[in-house]
């Protein structure tokens, strides 16, 4: 079985920053910790592909639709961040094309970049593991049968190696303990990563997801790190209050009961679900328009899906990713 390797290369530079502050080896072991990083990484398989993710130093394009964008987000101010991006910069540059494709472009977040290779994977066959801590991913985590492959997500938080795991992957488990080994060439490579699954199960803290769930649960509630409200708020004392992951939880089961499993492509998806909050919050049926506004606005800025980023995003991103080739 073939895999891509994504690295998010802003999380690997916090967790090792904010590390080797806290041990003041910060200026002599910064780029050599992520050298390190990078080989356990490599190690793991055989991979197709290495990428190495990065945020744009630009505004990110969702900045054109919220000026308010991740404006929440401090940085420790004990920190030489000059320091540490003239570092983070030079490492990108010494690993770029060394079996390592960095890829980075002006104004496109690295969950961008992790969407659009996701899907250059799957599209073309092979799985991918993915090293991030940002959980917008987790709408990306899937597998299929036919091709064979998987999209799995892995951190290490708090001291826990986590793994993270499409609900049913024992299905897709029980798939590739069947495939034959006919082919020597593909036979290394089957046996690798099934020994490569176990050694996650066995090992990791696992956390298992529903990409579709994830997704709406997200779009109701909304982002407050990033300063993306939930679909409705209440005022109180001049004090909002949005709807928070268990309410959306909620909304989710409640569609489930009401509508059916959630087909995010109906064309009724937004206006069910403006539907279910007048009806939970007890508002007049005119709020419809302004929740299924709320709703689309948060696709925008937070649906990962490929078919869902805008255009012009996409086409750079095929730019530099062909470049790369």
């Amino acid at each position: 079985m073939k895999c891509d390797l994504i690295i998010d290369g802003n999380y690997i530079l916090s967790r090792l920053v904010f590390t080797l502050d806290k041990n003041n080896l910060l200026f002599g072991a910064l780029e050599s910790s992520l050298e390190n990083a990078i080989k356990k990484y490599t190690r793991w398989y055989p991979f197709e592909n290495v990428y190495f993710v990065s945020d744009s130093k630009e505004k990110s394009w969702r900045k054109k639709y919220l000026d308010e964008y991740k404006a929440k987000r401090k940085k420790d101010t004990k920190i030489d961040w000059k320091f540490v991006y003239e570092t983070y910069d030079v490492f990108k540059r010494n690993v770029d094309g060394k079996r390592i494709n960095v890829l980075e472009a002006p104004h496109i977040e690295g969950d961008d970049w992790i969407s659009y290779l996701v899907s250059k994977s799957n599209e073309q066959g092979r799985s991918t593991i993915i090293i991030t801590n940002d959980y917008d991913i987790r709408q990306l985590i899937n597998y299929s049968l036919e091709p064979l492959w998987i999209n799995i997500m892995t951190n290490e938080m708090y001291g826990k190696e986590k793994l993270f795991l499409p609900e049913d992957y024992q299905i897709f488990k029980n798939k590739l303990d069947k495939l034959p080994n006919d082919n020597i060439f593909e036979m290394n490579y089957n046996t690798e990563f099934s020994f490569l699954f176990q050694n996650f199960l066995k090992k990791y803290d696992i956390h298992t997801e529903d990409p579709v769930r994830s997704l709406f649960v997200k779009l109701v509630m909304g982002d407050k790190s990033d300063n993306i409200s939930s679909i409705w708020r209440e005022e109180n004392n001049g004090k909002f209050r949005n709807i928070g992951k268990a309410g959306a939880n909620t909304f989710y089961k409640k569609y489930l009961e009401e509508f059916g499993d959630v087909d995010l492509e109906d064309e009724d998806f937004e206006e069910n679900i403006a539907d279910l909050v007048c009806e939970k919050k007890k508002l007049s049926k005119s709020n419809i328009p302004k929740i299924v506004d709320s709703i689309k606005f948060n696709s925008k800025m937070i649906d990962l899906r490929i078919d869902k980023l805008p255009e012009p995003v996409v086409k750079i991103m095929n730019k530099v990713y062909n470049e790369k080739k």
